[in-house]
């Protein structure tokens, strides 16, 4: 499935991710794709100049960040291991 699905199936090791229908799956799918929405709202904003569009692009970073917090935190609370999935940012 790709890179990082493989980095995710090797560091999630209390519960079973991998049950396509499993509320776990789709936590994982979902911390995915805010990743992949965090790079490029980074690419984004590095894009842009009119301040209007800064401050768009600002406010669409934070909350994507907060989203990404707050999906680690409720996969830390299902028993997935997400420890060094921070580093998959830079």
């Amino acid at each position: 499935m790709g890179m990082l699905f493989d980095y995710l199936k090797g560091i999630a090791v209390t519960k079973n991710i991998y049950d396509y229908n499993s509320e776990n799956y789709q936590l994982v799918n979902e911390v995915r794709q805010t990743i992949k929405e965090l790079k490029d709202a980074e690419i984004y904003f590095q894009s842009v100049t009119d301040p209007d569009l800064v401050d768009y692009a600002i406010y669409r970073l934070e909350s994507l960040k907060r989203k990404y917090i707050y999906l680690l935190k409720k996969a830390k609370k299902e028993g997935i291991n997400f420890d060094n999935f921070s580093s998959l940012l830079s």
